[in-house]
């Protein structure tokens, strides 16, 4: 099975729901190659993080005491012989006023963890991509210095047009590309060289959602995301992370 095949395969492996010939031929794989495996680590690693990371909150007591005041007006509305007492009709809808408000806070509690795990899974996939992509004959499909030659590559290969840009002058000369797939959808891998190291530029539509501005580091790799024109970018590089801002930021501006 090629790598590409096992990115696809991945999650069920980790949720346990392959066949069991599949799963025998991914684990072959994953013995065989480096960069898979430490997906599949980042993957679980991931899921670990997410459990952990969702927020739980305890009710306030007086949430706890409007909700049982509710419930013990809405019984004597049913069963009216069960009490004499005049029934209030407010504290219902205090009730039903500041479970909603919980309910938002979860919600938003949730989301927080949801849109950082979407995060932390696409900096593991693109280092992972990364250190794959330094492999023997990985690096690139289309090898050329010229812009004008690698992003017209692109065509009909991708549904979107990624910007090409040669930054030599700012130390970060174009090397190539190649085909990618990022954030469960094909994209592109710009190739930029700085002194020895390779930096890898990840390039695809923000339809899904945009990425947010973060820098992170990671295994000794550092990588920077951003949102610019409807694309989502993700840099990663073993360079410092001051240098692979700097790519970022150079990149940013002539990308406008």
């Amino acid at each position: 099975m090629e790598c590409n095949d096992i990115r696809r395969l991945l999650d069920l492996h980790t949720d346990g729901e392959l066949d069991f010939v599949r799963q025998l031929e991914l684990e072959e794989h994953l013995r065989a190659c480096p960069a898979c495996a430490l997906r599949t680590k980042g993957i679980e690693a991931r899921r670990e993080a997410l459990r952990g990371s969702i927020t739980r909150y305890g009710a306030p007591r007086r949430l706890r005491d409007s909700i049982q005041s509710a419930l013990r007006a809405e019984k004597a509305l049913v069963h009216p012989a069960a009490s004499r007492r005049r029934l209030i009709p407010w504290p219902s809808w205090a009730a039903v006023g500041m479970a909603a408000s919980l309910a938002l806070v979860l919600a938003g509690g949730y989301a927080w963890g949801s849109a950082r795990a979407r995060t932390n899974s696409l900096f593991d996939d693109a280092i992972s991509d990364h250190v794959r992509s330094l492999q023997a004959g990985h690096l690139m499909d289309v090898a050329s210095t010229d812009q004008h030659t690698v992003r017209p590559w692109f065509v009909g290969r991708l549904d979107f047009s990624p910007p090409v840009i040669d930054l030599a002058e700012a130390g970060f000369p174009l090397a190539g590309g190649r085909l990618e797939h990022i954030d469960g959808r094909p994209a592109a891998a710009l190739v930029f060289h700085r002194r020895l190291h390779t930096i890898n530029l990840f390039v695809w539509p923000a339809s899904e959602g945009a990425v947010p501005a973060r820098r992170a580091g990671k295994n000794g790799y550092n990588a920077e995301s951003w949102s610019q024109g409807g694309l989502n970018f993700l840099a990663v590089s073993e360079i410092s992370g001051a240098e692979l801002g700097q790519f970022a930021e150079a990149f940013r501006s002539r990308a406008n």
